[in-house]
């Protein structure tokens, strides 16, 4: 297929017929429904995993619920058009929430990490969860902006990767190594689908190799950790240890679990058995039924995001929503890839169901926003839509031009600073 027939294809979108025919309840409904579910499963079980601070777990959590429900609506009512609009915008305030965690007084060090911003409430805020969302909305936005230059190396790759970059260094300076190639892994998906050549992302991999390699092997809990998931045995009760016990607990549940509040492996045993590793807990209490229910869960959530997708009606739509369940689909797998001992451990929350408050609203909100394309396909079509130069805020407008002059002026002033330090030539006699 050629740029031209794919962006063409983008703009035409579905047929709104095709659409209105489908029978039962409309996607949706069915999103909606099942972020409905997980959120639930994740209420039960965060205030299981609480285990004797169970009071106190569980009126945290439904505050949190209700955070993420404002969100999931906020995300669900606003017309999906408006944050192509003011993607810029998310963007500075993405980058920004990312910078501010490593300024001294204003981001909150734990466990030698930068990660949260503590406003004064008894929860924190995690801006990297937010930045992930923030920066599939601007990729969409720039790919939709970009369609028929992306194969080009520099729409195409180096302006786009460079902001990607930029956000991915922030993260990795709190440090969180896991959040930030996911971030990256994330957009370099949606990129490529809309024509970025394969050619230059592997060149940049191969150019990042010797950096990759200082942060995973030179660093020690890092190599460490690499260890432990090739024989955690070795290290019982030190780098394999969280592992072991992730691993005991979800052997133990057998095929029915122990029961829901039954669990042993959470009573001070497995660390982090209400966030990162929320999976293992399920796997003890709920058994491999249970396992596999909640991953059918992600599974047919992923499947109804894919038919939103493919009926997208514009670019944006198409990109948005490609890149909002991939984060969601890739975490989801990536969470319980490392409680089941599948790759190195890394903490990453289970979206919907995990205690983390920022991944919560930050995971409903996505989920409201591909509901939102959901609903705009169901409905009938609007006409011509505004293409998105008339919708170009006049803020960015603004601000575009500002960088534009100032970009010329050092460039003229680099030029000048040259000329004036270049040797003169010698005068021929």
């Amino acid at each position: 297929m050629t740029d031209g027939t794919l962006a063409q294809d983008l703009l035409d979108g579905p047929d709104a017929a095709a659409v209105q025919q489908a029978h039962g309840w409309p996607s949706s409904r069915r999103l909606t429904a099942m972020v409905t579910v997980l959120v639930c499963v994740g209420l039960v079980m965060v205030a299981s995993a609480a285990g004797s601070n169970v009071v106190s777990g569980t009126a945290k959590r439904l505050a949190l619920t209700l955070l993420g429900a404002g969100a999931f609506l906020v995300g669900a009512r606003v017309p999906y058009l408006w944050w192509r609009r003011h993607s810029l915008a998310v963007l500075a305030l993405a980058l920004g929430g990312l910078a501010a965690v490593l300024v001294p007084g204003v981001g909150v060090q734990i466990n030698a990490a930068r990660r949260w911003i503590n406003p004064g409430l008894p929860i924190g805020l995690q801006p990297s969860e937010f930045a992930k969302v923030a920066l599939c909305i601007w990729v969409a936005a720039y790919c939709e902006r970009n369609i028929a230059r992306m194969r080009s190396p520099v729409h195409g790759f180096l302006v786009p990767f460079g902001v990607v970059g930029l956000a991915c260094l922030l993260v990795l300076a709190e440090p969180d190594f896991g959040t930030a190639v996911l971030l990256g892994t994330v957009c370099a998906a949606v990129l490529l689908v809309f024509g970025t050549r394969l050619v230059y992302v592997l060149l940049a991999g191969v150019a990042c190799a010797p950096i990759i390699q200082r942060l995973v092997i030179q660093v020690p809990y890092r190599l460490q950790r690499i260890a432990a998931f090739l024989d955690p045995w070795r290290d019982p009760q030190g780098s394999g240890y969280q592992l072991i016990q992730s691993k005991i607990a979800i052997g133990s549940g057998g095929p029915l679990g122990r029961g829901l509040g039954a669990g042993l492996q959470k009573e001070g045993f497995l660390p982090g058995a209400d966030n990162d590793f929320i999976f293992s807990v399920i796997g003890e209490e709920l058994g491999l039924i249970g396992c596999v229910l909640v991953m059918g869960l992600f599974a047919f959530f992923l499947y109804e995001c894919l038919k939103v997708i493919f009926r997208a009606r514009d670019p944006f739509a198409f990109a948005l929503g490609l890149g909002l369940a991939t984060l969601l689909g890739t975490q989801a797998a990536a969470h319980i890839a490392v409680v089941t001992g599948s790759v190195p451990t890394k903490g990453l929350s289970l979206p919907f169901i995990s205690a983390g408050g920022s991944s919560l609203v930050a995971s409903m909100f996505a989920a409201g926003v591909i509901v939102n394309i959901a609903r705009s396909e169901e409905g009938p079509a609007d006409g011509q839509r505004r293409p998105w130069q008339d919708e170009v805020p006049a803020y960015e407008r603004l601000t575009l031009k500002v960088l534009r002059r100032v970009g010329l002026a050092g460039l003229s002033a680099g030029s000048r600073l040259f000329d004036s330090i270049r040797p003169k030539e010698r005068q021929r006699d």
